[in-house]
């Protein structure tokens, strides 16, 4: 079963016609805590012999249940599309590619399927899954967004067998966000894996407790006030420094970075929060998922997040900073600049 860590399957039944009873004789809440806030961020019902750990490493289980039964967290992909030629000519310089959205079905069938069946996995089945769509929709309604748009989400799960006796479940969990202009989507995926005589068992509780899972409206709430704060900190500063062609680029950027920390800490809540204190390779990947780069000011030795999508990145002894992509640019050359700006590039 390790060929695989990277994916995995599922089967769906109507949900609400589902008793807990089904797939287990007791079900519990079990807790997931947000690391940065410590507090409970949601609980979720799920065997009373199934454990939420923390992964040592990015390749370990989140969940682990009895007949060497496991979850994983994965991402997927983050993309963006824009018909605006002036946004296409902005991430082909600095080497991005727009992809157009397509449905989670037709995820499980361009991207998951060439990957996996390199792992040796053949798919035997797959189909939607609206109640899990409805579940990211339902949290991402809650959350802070610092730009007004549209939201779609979308669901599949598919099922894969490794010709070792045991079977796969893949779910794709899709948002699309459309706004101002340009479509941002994203995709994460939840695996679970199991000997094939226990997998409907395991999966019929792995999607009860997806569809069911109950937030912490403090923990909400809490989130909210802080990526309000960010948000209008970085609006702030923005509209001081930034001219009016890069405002076009920054306000798309924005709407990237907020919907990806909604989803990632939405869909990917798990595997990002009992990650808090992980190391270098799991920060590059949530840098990823989040559009963001990570730069070093020299004037502090101070690490601090930016956005991604520029080579270069001037910063001040505020942590103030300027994105460009242009080799020739320096805000210490501009006659009305009054403050001392160094050079930094993106360490990862």
């Amino acid at each position: 079963m390790n060929a695989f860590n990277s994916f995995r399957n599922l089967f769906f039944i109507t949900l609400l016609a589902i008793s807990p009873h089904t797939f287990a004789d007791k079900i519990i809440m079990h807790t997931v805590m947000d690391a940065q806030r410590n507090m409970p961020m949601y609980q979720m019902p799920l065997p009373s012999d199934w454990k939420i750990v923390t992964p040592s490493t990015i390749e370990d289980p989140s969940i682990i249940g009895p007949n060497e039964t496991k979850v994983y967290y994965r991402n997927g992909g983050s993309y963006v599309f824009s018909n605006d030629p002036y946004m296409q000519q902005v991430y082909a310089q600095s080497g991005q590619q727009m992809r157009p959205p397509i449905n989670a079905q037709l995820i499980i069938e361009q991207d998951l399927e060439p990957q996996l069946n390199k792992h040796g996995l053949k798919l035997t089945r797959s189909y939607p899954l609206p109640e899990i769509a409805q579940r990211s929709q339902t949290y991402s309604s809650k959350l802070y967004k610092s730009v007004p748009s549209q939201e779609y989400f979308d669901a599949a799960g598919s099922e894969w067998s490794d010709g070792k006796g045991n079977t796969i479940l893949v779910i794709v969990d899709q948002i699309i966000n459309d706004g101002q202009g340009s479509v941002f989507w994203y995709y994460s995926l939840k695996v679970l894996e199991a000997p094939n005589k226990h997998f409907e068992k395991a999966k019929n509780a792995f999607i009860y407790g997806i569809v069911n899972t109950q937030d912490n409206p403090q923990q909400i709430q809490a989130y909210n006030l802080s990526e309000q704060q960010k948000s209008n900190q970085s609006w702030s500063q923005h509209n001081a420094r930034m001219k009016q062609n890069q405002q076009n680029f920054e306000r798309q950027q924005a709407i990237h970075k907020s919907t990806s920390d909604a989803i990632n800490r939405s869909i990917n809540s798990t595997y990002e929060n009992q990650n808090a204190a992980s190391d270098r390779i799991q920060d590059k990947q949530i840098n990823v998922i989040r559009d963001e780069s990570t730069v070093t000011n020299p004037h502090d030795g101070e690490q601090y997040q930016v956005d991604a999508g520029a080579d270069q990145y001037w910063i001040n002894s505020d942590g103030e900073y300027i994105p460009s992509n242009d080799p020739n640019y320096n805000p210490n050359l501009d006659p009305n600049n009054n403050r001392e700006w160094q050079q930094v590039g993106p360490e990862y």
